[in-house]
């Protein structure tokens, strides 16, 4: 049973990582490119697919059976494999960099905003037994 949970709360925490950042990307701020965007608006854009795909990581966290940033290795590896095969087969068109930094910028999303839903689930959870005393 925590095998099969496991594999859902990554497989989930992926899709959410994946929809985030195509809504950061496509939806918020669509059509920019490195060669055509000026630095503010790559570094704007950076920043919203950081957090929308972080969400992935959250949904990891909070799904996870136990140990949850353990759960966020295979994560990361997922994004590591996708973002050198985008490379490769030449679906994205920035330097290798940029493809890598963005990769990067991805896992660290998923970690922070990961461990703020943690934070932020064990203080409701404090806040609760307070108001029960």
């Amino acid at each position: 049973m925590a095998i099969s949970r496991s594999l859902v709360a990554i497989v989930m925490g992926y899709a959410v990582m994946v929809a985030g950042a195509w809504f950061a990307q496509d939806t918020v701020f669509p059509g920019r490119e490195i060669g055509e965007a000026p630095a503010y608006m790559l570094i704007a854009i950076g920043f919203a697919t950081a957090v929308l795909g972080g969400l992935g990581g959250a949904v990891t966290v909070l799904l996870a059976p136990s140990r949850p940033f353990l759960h966020l290795i295979p994560m990361g590896l997922l994004i590591t494999a996708e973002t050198i095969t985008l490379y490769v087969s030449g679906k994205v068109h920035g330097p290798l960099w940029f493809e890598l930094l963005a990769g990067a910028s991805l896992i660290a999303g998923t970690v922070v905003v990961g461990w703020t839903a943690l934070q932020l689930k064990a203080w409701l959870r404090i806040g609760q037994n307070r108001s029960l005393v």
